[in-house]
């Protein structure tokens, strides 16, 4: 398992038998008022961390993250057309 620390928060891609699952954690940056290609992967992680700790998680558990495209149409009305994502579980370890 994969793992890295952000803003205090632990990112494991996987799921640590030990886990306490607090809930999920789902994220999309870009759309029709920010541009995803000035964001990155930084950005997804704090906003999750900071999603986690207001759930009193110390840990992101089964992480995945990436870009998506929004398709053809949704890009005509926005600036870009990929959005980050990023989701897993809130989890005390």
């Amino acid at each position: 398992m994969y793992e890295s620390t952000f803003d205090g928060i632990r990112f494991i891609e996987g799921q640590p038998a030990r886990a306490k699952i607090l809930g999920p954690i789902r994220v999309r940056i870009g759309g029709v008022m920010s541009s995803a290609q000035l964001k990155n992967l930084d950005d997804v992680k704090r906003v999750m961390a900071k999603r986690a700790r207001e759930l009193g998680a110390n840990t992101i558990i089964n992480f995945k993250y990436g870009q998506k495209s929004v398709g053809f149409f949704s890009s005509l009305f926005q600036r870009d057309d990929v959005n980050w994502y990023g989701e897993g579980q809130a989890a005390t370890l």
